[in-house]
């Protein structure tokens, strides 16, 4: 079978193994949590014990603490007719003032005064003489130091807060004796209410001084600034009670109001001249205004009716016609002359009313000049009387005031109500031992919890099938349950069964000396999945490997090649680990001369090779025979390659227990070759990146990897309910290695022995 003609099968059984991989997402179910608390339940329980015993001795151990409470309103004083006066009060109604009401309440004064009220002076200089604190005041005088012991012995156990939405403050007090935790509850109170009174009351006091003073301030200073206004009125002719009561002003509005009337007149009478100027003497007499012109000129048409007829009776030269004539001439004379003077009449109005108007107007102009001349004044006779009446209700209001004062001083500081007193406790508060116990409980719980998911993701150490399919992408080929020892079967009480086959390593041949067992059934399904991950043509030259020694390589060869043989099959089982073969140790082939290290390095010697068990007479075992000092280089030849196409010639499968994939090169050259690789990982021992990076080495070099077979499963990890089947009623031992020695052998690794192998 050359290399060419397994190129082809190769590839597409590498594309069939790796498209058979079950690419899952990242997710926990509810049996990976419960694995997880199955794995990790010794932490959990350890951590929970630790947190119960740390509760309990914390519950038992902590010495009673009793709290007493009080409830005290501070509402906002009433609304009153002395309200006004309170120039210092502030509205207790927002969330600012209440906190600020809090923060009195804690200040070290209210609390000093509680301590004085309750007599803690003398306990205070006690516990000093106890501690060995020498130096104690005289009687009746406080150090610094026991002030502030007094101050911290009600600070340490006093808490003051505010209940939310209200103007209710809750007071508590937390200490070991209850009596003295409600009389400091019920002192703080009281304390604080008197102390607020008293603050209260001060301050009123201190403003009503400090408005006498100034009211005599502001007398004089009202007095002077009253005096400076009038001066200046005086001064400059401001008559009245504002700066737009004054003559100068009078005085032009009057003149501007007389400049109109002529500028009237004077229009009206030029309307009048030029309507003169425009008519005849004619048109003038019909006006009317003359009543002697409107005669003459009603004498002239009689004249003038009678001359017309007269003319038809006599010529222009008779004497009645001249007389008419000369008497025309006389009126007509007579009516020019009194339009002429009506005329100038006319003129010498329009005039006398134009004089008037340029004469109003220069008073104006001069009045206007004197008025612009004030309104500099004015500004500054604005500011004195502004200034003089702020200065006077300023004085007004501070009288009112301190005469308020003096009749309500301190009635607006009874703001403050003692709902509910304290009473003395009857239970403790702390410690809550039922309360820490299940806290203690419930925290060690989940602490254990955290720490075994924690732990669960800092080991990277494969457990189950499932992990080891989600971490390399290959399908897991068989999942092999743990197998027990002769010491553990004792221990069950199948002892019997063990002294019938303790003669050929009884935990490695599981499928020959058990084979109802539940690690047989599990290698016939591993010889399932591995003959129909190619229906049509299955694998002849499988290897098998693993990433380091000691993860089964040997057993699971072993129990491969039998269940292969138990089919009728001629089987050929060759350790090609050529460092540190152990085929020959589990069958006790005595003979270690002839092996694969033998037919490679001599070409021509020839020899049959054994079949070790009798009951499966098809399963030959080819070991590895004398140590070779270049294994690698051997196994690389064209003498392997050869001597694999004349096993397939002779044999109907071959089974190839290789080296450790990560610790040498060794098997990497059979792999290539091989029809099936079969990659093996230990349970609790193979670590994921390990198993990786065998992976990504197998397909670096197109080995055709069929998939993974998971050694020594603790299947309580596993789905167990899969391999029930087929098992038998006797016990079985789920537990995880009881002897490393043992287990180690069982799963093909020992130490080297100086067995009498000699090199080539």
């Amino acid at each position: 079978m050359s290399r060419e003609n397994q190129a082809e099968p190769q590839g597409g059984q590498l594309g069939e193994s790796r498209a058979a991989v079950p690419i899952s997402a990242e997710r926990r179910s509810v049996m990976d949590l419960w694995r997880v608390f199955t794995k990790q339940r010794f932490t959990i329980l350890t951590v929970t014990i630790l947190s119960v015993a740390a509760s309990a001795w914390y519950a038992f151990r902590t010495p009673p603490v009793y709290e007493s409470v009080s409830h005290v309103e501070i509402a906002p004083p009433a609304k009153g007719s002395g309200e006004s006066m309170n120039v210092y009060a502030q509205e207790l109604g927002s969330d600012s003032q209440l906190q600020t009401e809090i923060q009195v309440l804690e200040s070290d004064a209210v609390l000093f005064k509680t301590a004085e009220n309750l007599n803690l002076l003398p306990e205070v200089r006690g516990e000093e003489k106890n501690g060995a604190k020498g130096g104690t005041a005289p009687s009746g005088e406080i150090t610094p130091e026991e002030r502030r012991a007094m101050i911290g012995m009600v600070r340490d156990g006093l808490s003051v807060s505010l209940i939310a939405n209200t103007q209710i403050v809750e007071i508590r007090f937390r200490g070991g004796d209850p009596i003295l935790a409600t009389e400091i509850v019920n002192q703080v109170a009281a304390t604080y209410a008197d102390e607020d009174l008293r603050t209260k009351y001060e301050r009123t006091l201190h403003v009503s001084a400090w408005l006498q003073q100034r009211l005599e301030d502001l007398k004089k200073e009202a007095s002077d600034t009253q005096q400076q206004l009038a001066d200046y009125q005086r001064a400059h002719n401001i008559v009245g009670t504002d700066e737009d009561s004054n003559l100068t002003i009078q005085t032009l509005e009057h003149v501007s109001g007389s400049l109109d009337d002529a500028e009237a007149d004077r229009i009206m009478k030029e309307a009048r001249m030029q309507d003169f100027d425009s008519l005849s003497p004619d048109m003038v007499a019909l006006m009317g205004d003359n009543p002697a012109l409107s005669a003459l000129h009603t004498q002239l048409s009689d004249l003038q009716l009678q001359r017309a007829q007269m003319a038809t009776k006599f010529g222009d030269k008779h004497p009645q016609m001249q007389q008419l004539d000369l008497q025309i001439n006389k009126v007509q004379t007579q009516i020019n002359n009194e339009v002429a003077v009506a005329r100038r009449q006319v003129h010498d109005e329009y005039q006398g009313s134009l004089e008037l108007e340029d004469a109003m107007r220069k008073r104006l102009a001069e009045q206007e000049d004197a008025a612009y001349r004030l309104n500099e004044d004015v500004a500054q006779y604005a500011i004195l009387r502004h200034q003089a009446e702020l200065t006077r209700n300023l004085y007004d209001t501070l009288e009112l005031r301190l005469k308020e004062a003096s009749v309500s001083a301190g009635l607006s500081a009874a703001n403050i109500t003692v709902l509910d007193r304290a009473d003395v406790p009857s239970d403790p508060v702390a410690p809550n031992k039922r309360g820490s116990l299940t806290m203690g409980l419930f925290g060690g719980l989940v602490l254990g919890c955290v720490l075994a998911f924690l732990i669960e993701s800092i080991d990277d150490r494969l457990r189950t099938s499932e992990e080891v399919e989600s971490a390399c992408m290959l399908p897991s080929l068989a999942a092999i349950p743990h197998m027990s020892s002769g010491k553990e079967k004792r221990r069950n009480g199948d002892a019997d069964n063990v002294a019938a086959s303790s003669l050929r390593a009884p935990q490695q041949l599981v499928t020959l000396r058990d084979p109802k067992s539940s690690s047989a059934e599990a290698y016939r399904s591993m010889r399932s999945s591995l003959l129909l991950s190619s229906i049509d043509n299955p694998p002849r030259v499988i290897v098998v490997t693993s990433s380091f020694p000691a993860e089964g390589k040997t057993t699971t060869a072993l129990n491969l090649s039998i269940v292969l043989a138990q089919r009728g099959e001629r089987v050929l089982l060759v350790d090609a680990d050529l460092r540190r073969g152990s085929l020959h140790r589990v069958f006790g082939m005595p003979d270690s001369s002839f092996g694969l290290s033998t037919a490679l390095s001599q070409p021509g010697f020839n020899k049959e090779i054994p079949a070790p068990l009798p009951e499966i007479p098809t399963l030959h075992v080819l070991s590895t025979g004398p140590r070779p000092p270049n294994p690698a280089e051997m196994l690389s030849s064209n003498r392997m390659e050869e001597q694999m196409r004349q096993w397939t010639k002779e044999f109907d499968r071959i089974v190839i227990d290789s080296a450790p994939l990560l610790a040498v090169s060794d098997t990497q050259a059979m792999a290539v070759r091989a029809d099936a690789v079969v990659l093996l990982a230990r349970a609790g021992v193979t670590r994921k990146r390990a198993l990786l990076r065998s992976r990504d080495l197998l397909w670096r070099i197109n080995a055709p990897v069929v998939g993974v077979v998971v050694n020594d499963v603790d299947m309580r990890l596993e789905n167990f309910y899969t391999y029930r089947y087929g098992m038998s009623a006797k016990n079985y031992w789920y537990g995880y290695r009881q002897s490393a020695t043992i287990s180690d052998r069982a799963y093909g690794y020992e130490e080297d022995e100086e067995d009498g192998n000699h090199e080539v």
